[in-house]
């Protein structure tokens, strides 16, 4: 689908069945093809990727730039087979998303120890996790879910498919980024001037771009139309509030002058800053429901995430994967309710509780 002149909409699938498909955006003229975002290394999305860049008149090695809104695999997972059919292909994203690859997933043995203590710190038992291990599911090439993904009639989250960073889905490997950039930075071609606007939140360097000619905002994972992206605190963010980053980031793109946002997920968004209204109230009753669950004494983020609703079911019937993911969504929120000084954590015999104030 043709968005303006030279820039056209594209569908690649999903790896699991909660979202058909993710819309990676491709800009074209005398320099080729640019994309935003491409989708999973899968064969089936290499063939819709090969068959959408047919249409328009191009083939993959026709590639000249890929800009990656964050490090999710089914918005990088396809960067390294480009980079094959196209070896020119600049890669391109934030530098701090690179620093959190680099950080958490090219060691994936330290990651997963510091996620296993981290996980029975918060109640989830051991045995749980030993069994996970055993089936291979919380590997750091184990499939991975987006939970937390709320639509304005149901505000609660709830897992979802497509995520975190993994193999399982999709072939994941990692290439460096053969441009590294900061918040505010611009990259011009071929008559384009695409702004980068650092969204910390659904991961701590996701990339919104913008558009001035236009007033478009590729807004990635950052603000969907219908759902709400994951924002999780994990084993190596309990200095960080990713949700109070998350509500500043939607804060920080509704002041662009935007004619429509052009997402990863399902369909345009004609109102950006209504949207992320939207999204932030979501968030305010979210906040009130998870303290809430804390109930009348001290109780452990496992307890909390089961008293809360999720629309994909109950907590105790998520996979030991998703129940991490939504652990970490939880906690995100207990973060920010402890910020502002509604709850306090109370470390306890190596587990960390939760009591209201």
């Amino acid at each position: 689908m043709e968005i303006v002149p030279g820039l056209h909409q594209l569908k690649t699938p999903m790896a699991g069945p909660a979202l058909p498909y993710m819309m990676p955006y491709a800009f074209t003229g005398g320099d080729g093809v640019s994309l935003f975002d491409a989708g999973f290394g899968t064969p089936q999305a290499i063939e819709a990727m090969t068959k959408e860049l047919a249409i328009l008149g191009y083939a993959p090695t026709d590639v000249r730039r890929l800009f990656i809104s964050h490090a999710h695999p089914d918005h990088i997972g396809m960067a390294s087979w480009i980079k094959e059919q196209a070896p020119d292909c600049q890669v391109i994203m934030l530098e701090r998303e690179w620093q959190w690859i680099q950080a958490r997933w090219l060691d994936g043995d330290a990651w997963t120890r510091l996620s296993d203590g981290w996980l029975v710190k918060h109640g989830i038992p051991q045995e749980d996790i030993d069994a996970a291990h055993e089936a291979g599911a919380l590997s750091p090439t184990a499939p991975a879910v987006k939970p937390g993904q709320a639509t304005p009639e149901k505000p609660a989250g709830g897992p979802q498919g497509g995520g975190g960073p993994g193999g399982g889905q999709g072939g994941m490997r990692w290439i460096e980024p053969d441009v590294k950039l900061q918040d505010g930075e611009v990259v011009e071609f071929d008559g384009w001037k695409l702004r980068a606007v650092w969204t910390p939140g659904h991961t701590p360097g996701h990339m919104c771009m913008y558009e001035p000619n236009h007033r478009l905002m590729f807004t990635g994972d950052h603000v969907l139309p219908y759902i709400s992206p994951n924002v999780s605190l994990h084993a190596d963010q309990e200095g960080s509030s990713p949700l109070s980053d998350f509500r500043a980031s939607l804060k920080k793109v509704s002041s662009f002058d935007t004619r429509c946002a052009l997402p990863a997920h399902e369909f345009t968004i004609a109102n950006l800053k209504s949207r992320c209204d939207v999204l932030l109230h979501h968030h305010d009753e979210r906040l009130n429901e998870v303290r809430e669950a804390i109930g009348s004494g001290e109780t452990s983020g496992r307890v909390i995430s089961q008293n809360v609703h999720w629309n994909t079911g109950p907590f105790d019937d998520f996979n030991i994967f998703m129940k991490r993911s939504a652990l970490g969504e939880t906690l995100a929120h207990l973060r920010l309710l402890e910020d502002e000084g509604r709850v306090e954590r109370i470390e306890a015999d190596d587990r960390l509780l939760w009591r209201k104030k």
